[in-house]
């Protein structure tokens, strides 16, 4: 009787299969774990939707709708200070919506910075919902809605608050900018998966997310970091490793005993006079060209995926509604 003999395909079958549907697995789980720890919005405000309840002077802010290339719609406020320096994209944390970080705007207005705060995709009022590509896409494209609205004179400014630092560090390696100001921002999450789990290797499923440190080391428009010293949930070492990797003209900014989200009500006139003199301080030139441009690629899909939501949303809106009649 003849032995069967196995070939190197047969061998591997087993492993190749069972590596596979491994990887497989890995990937699905580090993307819930991804969308499920980063990413925590809500519909609801903190105090209504009325840019007053925040402290904004009234008739200071403007309403807008942004609409992205895959057809969410963005929703945002255009504040403006009376007397202007410069024109500021603000990038908020993981938390709620814009309104969290609202009460921010008045002590930026002070500074004479005007602000355009918006909210990424499934956050507040806007549509769709959150994920890294997407918010990362959101960025680029409240980015340019921000030059068509912003007085051309002025400089340009991209402001990013905890997770929305991250977001900024990614957003400024896409589109020109002529400051980058980050407030409470951590190093990468690949480090805050460590601090936060020491004990369980989460971090392995970070991957290479919101890797500030690494855009920072990039950067060619100067820097201002904005830290607590007790930060509770991004140590100041990362601002400090931040301010340490970066090679440009940079400022460092620390208040002390500050906590991760109470930097302007511990000091506020500090910081207002840090960021008044980073503004002053910034070149004439024009703006640095972006690091990194989006493919042909890219381009095209966008392109796809806007034409097809907005027909998907016109058949929405021209499919007649049903009204169930009253029982007599």
């Amino acid at each position: 009787m003849r032995r069967r003999t196995h070939s190197l395909v047969d061998i591997l079958a087993l492993p190749l299969a069972v590596g596979g549907s491994l990887l497989l697995a890995a990937g699905f789980v580090r993307r819930m774990l991804r969308r499920t720890k980063i990413f925590n919005p809500s519909p609801d405000p903190e105090r209504g939707w009325d840019p007053v309840a925040y402290g904004i002077r009234p008739g200071a802010c403007e309403e807008h709708w942004i609409e992205t290339p895959d057809g969410e719609q963005l929703y945002a406020w255009y504040c403006r200070a009376q007397h202007p320096v410069a024109s500021a994209l603000f990038c908020h944390g993981n938390r709620g919506n814009l309104t969290v970080s609202a009460d921010v705007i008045p002590h930026l207005l002070a500074a004479n910075l005007n602000v355009l705060i918006f909210d990424y995709r499934g956050y507040g009022k806007s549509s769709g919902t959150p994920s890294y590509d997407g918010v990362l896409d959101d960025g680029v494209t409240a980015a340019r809605f921000h030059d068509s609205i912003q007085p051309a004179a002025l400089p340009s400014i991209l402001y990013g608050y905890s997770l929305g630092g991250g977001v900024a560090g990614q957003i400024v390696r896409r589109h020109p900018f002529d400051g980058l100001i980050l407030q409470s921002t951590f190093t990468n999450l690949t480090a805050m998966a460590r601090l936060l789990h020491p004990r369980v290797p989460l971090h392995l499923l970070a991957g290479n997310l919101f890797d500030t440190l690494d855009s920072v080391r990039k950067l060619k428009i100067p820097l201002l970091l904005m830290h607590g010293s007790a930060d509770e949930s991004v140590p100041v070492s990362m601002a400090h490793a931040l301010f340490g990797a970066s090679k440009t003209a940079k400022r460092l900014h620390i208040v002390e005993g500050g906590l991760h989200g109470d930097l302007f009500k511990r000091d506020s006139a500090a910081l207002i006079q840090a960021i008044a003199q980073f503004i002053a301080e910034l070149p004439q030139e024009s703006r640095a060209v972006p690091i990194e441009r989006p493919s042909k690629l890219d381009a095209s899909i966008d392109a796809a995926l806007r034409l097809l939501r907005r027909t998907l949303r016109r058949a929405a809106e021209k499919k007649p509604s049903v009204i169930a009649s009253a029982p007599r």
